[in-house]
């Protein structure tokens, strides 16, 4: 037989009754029930009035959710979040109660309790003090007191979509995964008010379970009214809600091993609709719900012979002779399916999707509002002035360090890298023409040069990072396609591809030489406009896809051919190559200092482990502290000063006239141009400038030109003396710069 649970028991809901009274086995007795519900009302009521949070000193600062209540109704929002290790760090003399029980009771029956806490909100309100807060909480109470909620957050454990079973229904838990669909936003009928269709009587009041629930008879004497009814949609007593359904996929590293990953249908209501996007990561506190698969929501194929000819007739006497086909009350004794739904109340941004590593990681996309420490400050502003042993500014060299610390050598790929994190200002012209801002990287490298490793680091770098390889890539994988969605009726939807998923973020795609070519031209668009034009299926949609795009590609003859120009040795259409802003060319050279070097670094590696093989010096940052670095340098405009300007003009001018410098089929163009501004704007946030000197264009321009004359440099043709000397002296600094070999 039930008796209640030891933490209900201590909540003062009495003892079990008699043996001839007690509900079925399992089942909860109602007037225990209720008892229940109102004392975890009363004790939640009084612990929002009287919680403080303990200073480090040992006292108690002010009354942190009536703040919180009152900040709440000054923006107009109807959700109060309550931190879940708040119910127990209560001071004890201010409450009546046990806080472990009630953080208990609200953990294990939190569905049977949500509506009484969701009802101590505007409770607490009305204890608000002062006449204009108090005019507004009156006007919300009128309008809004159904849509008053408390959510609750920062849960100790999070389950597994793969563990969530029937023996966690109504627990209050967290998940989190990858969101790959959303729907849009659509109505839902909290309270509905009804009128008998036969005597014109008003039922207000009916309360609403996740399904259609009418009267189940009318008040009115000898009416006896079971089934007609009509819905008072624009009634006072009727309440509508928002609510949008969402796809959750788990992450990766929770998928077993030879198992698909699995999604579950996550509800989330009001406040919390469109909060996140197809992409991005979250994690999503609320409880585990079953939902019924209605016959008649279902494929007409799926269901069964008798149920299809029931469906279709609409005179059927199980209907109520003549009505059309009614909701689940209608559908009598038939096979109802039933699945697991997740009932979210509070979703955010998922802190922990880095590489694996213990600590949260932090955004660098992100628009919120940078708060560092002043040790960080410091810190990161000495990096942006350290000078090196020759009195010249290297910090750009000392941040290039921190990138990919695992793997030796490759200082100037791994300079564009950092820039193409940093990115440039996206621009837009008067009439409306945008300008991108993301900077696209192509790797052209022998086999063994760590392409992929650093592929991968970039894709863990940051939570809208994916990665895709190239031959198992399709034109709509990539960019998005068109399906129908089974639990939409058939509607036709679109499903995000790869560079809508990394919007904001960064696309990397290994072996892109192994592309078919029809694939290839589906990114024409991404790469320059940003956005992705569909027209299929009678949708005719542009979508944004501002993404950056770093792509590693082997030569033509597996080995980079130093005596044949670039376009000789990669596979790539001229309009793809004129859409990168730089391009690296990684040889294998023998050399054997540099092997030696890279044998140590790979034996420290497996020896010691990362972290202590890439500690070389206190200037090298960890992953968290360049995260935070490219932040704050993401949070500067830096304007082009005139001199700076003037030099631009004269190495644009510089590259269309060199011969030798053949980019491709179709040789140097404006996107060169443009790249160049992109590259100084970029270099110039990397030194935490304001400005776009002279110097920073004149770097940008050695690291674009040195990419691809450093396998050139043995057979540049002296024209005249002047170009010889220049570039000979181009060459001396690529080869300064030049670093070789793998991890």
């Amino acid at each position: 037989q039930a008796a209640p649970a030891p933490g209900l028991a201590r909540l003062g809901c009495g003892p079990p009754p008699p043996r001839a009274h007690r509900p079925p086995a399992g089942a909860m007795d109602p007037t225990v029930k209720n008892q229940l519900i109102q004392r975890v009302q009363r004790y939640f009521l009084e612990f929002l009035e009287n919680f403080r949070l303990k200073n480090e000193d040992g006292s108690y600062g002010d009354l942190y959710y009536l703040e919180q209540a009152t900040k709440m109704i000054q923006e107009g929002k109807r959700t109060l979040y309550v931190k879940i290790e708040h119910l127990e760090q209560v001071d004890p003399a201010a409450i009546s109660f046990e806080p472990p029980v009630l953080r208990h009771v609200i953990e294990l029956k939190y569905m049977m309790v949500r509506d009484a806490l969701n009802a101590a909100v505007p409770q607490l309100l009305g204890k608000l003090q002062g006449v204009e807060i108090e005019e507004e909480v009156r006007k919300a109470r009128e309008d809004d007191e159904m849509k008053f909620a408390a959510a609750f957050y920062d849960l100790e454990t999070f389950s597994g979509i793969r563990d969530l079973r029937t023996d966690r229904l109504g627990k209050l838990q967290a998940i989190c995964g990858t969101v790959t669909r959303t729907t849009e936003v659509k109505p839902e009928l909290l309270v509905g008010t009804f009128q008998c269709n036969e005597c014109n009587r008003e039922v207000s009041g009916v309360v609403q379970q996740f399904k259609v629930t009418q009267p189940a008879v009318c008040p009115t004497r000898n009416c006896g009214n079971r089934s007609n009814w009509t819905l008072m949609g624009e009634s006072r007593t009727t309440r509508w809600g928002d609510w949008q359904k969402i796809r959750l996929q788990e992450n990766e590293n929770e998928v077993p091993n030879g198992a698909m990953p699995r999604s579950i249908d996550v509800i989330v209501r009001d406040e919390n609709c469109d909060l996140c996007k197809p992409g991005d990561k979250v994690m999503i506190t609320g409880s585990l719900i079953v939902v019924p698969d209605v016959p008649s929501m279902m494929n007409p194929s799926e269901l069964k012979t008798t149920a299809r000819r029931s469906l279709n007739t609409r005179s059927d006497a199980a209907y109520g002779g003549g009505e059309g086909v009614r909701g689940l009350k209608g559908t009598g004794n038939r096979d109802l399916t039933y699945r697991l739904s997740f009932f979210g109340t509070f979703v955010r941004e998922n802190a922990d999707w880095g590489s694996g590593s213990s600590g949260p990681s932090e955004n660098i996309r992100s628009d919120e509002k940078l708060y560092l420490s002043p040790a960080d400050k410091d810190k990161f502003r000495g990096i942006s002035l350290h000078t090196g042993p020759g009195g010249k500014k290297d910090c750009f060299d000392v941040l290039a360090r921190s990138v990919a610390p695992q793997i030796h050598g490759h200082l100037e790929v791994k300079k564009g890298i950092l820039l193409m994190l940093i990115g440039a200002l996206p621009k837009k012209t008067d009439e409306g023409i945008k300008l991108r801002g993301d900077i696209n990287v192509l790797l052209l490298g022998d086999p063994a040069t760590a392409k992929s490793a650093m592929l991968k680091w970039t894709s863990v770098f940051l939570p809208r990072g994916i990665f895709a390889s190239g031959k198992t890539s399709t034109a709509a994988g990539l960019t998005a396609s068109v399906v129908r969605d089974m639990d939409l009726d058939q509607e036709k939807v679109i499903q995000p591809g790869a560079l809508m998923l990394a919007d904001n973020g960064i696309c990397c795609i290994d072996e892109f030489e192994r592309m078919d070519a029809k694939d290839q031209t589906a990114i024409h668009e991404a790469m320059e406009q940003q956005t992705i034009t569909l027209s299929k299926a009678g949708i005719q949609a542009t979508l944004n896809a501002r993404t950056s795009i770093l792509a590693s590609a082997l030569p033509k003859n597996t080995y980079y051919e130093a005596d044949l120009p670039l376009h000789k040795n990669c596979e790539l259409t001229p309009p793809i190559m004129s859409r990168f802003d730089l391009m690296f060319v990684m040889q294998d050279i023998h050399d054997e200092p540099n092997d030696e070097a890279v044998a140590d670094h790979i034996l420290n590696l497996h020896s010691l482990g990362v972290t202590e093989a890439t500690s070389r010096s206190d200037l090298t940052l960890n992953s968290v502290e360049l995260q935070r670095y490219i932040r704050l340098a993401r949070t500067f405009r830096p304007k082009v000063t005139p001199e700076a300007q003037q030099r631009l003009v004269r190495c644009y001018k510089k590259l269309r006239e060199d011969r030798t410098y053949v980019r491709g089929a179709c040789g140097v163009t404006v996107r060169q141009l443009e790249s160049l501004i992109r590259l100084s704007e970029a270099i110039a946030r990397v030194h935490l400038d304001d400005k776009v000197t002279e110097q920073y264009v004149t770097m940008a321009f050695e690291l674009q030109l040195n990419t691809l004359k450093r396998a050139e440099r043995e057979n540049i043709d002296l024209e005249d003396d002047e170009a010889g000397a220049e570039e000979q002296a181009g060459a001396a600094g690529a080869a300064a710069g030049a670093g070789g070999g793998a991890g």
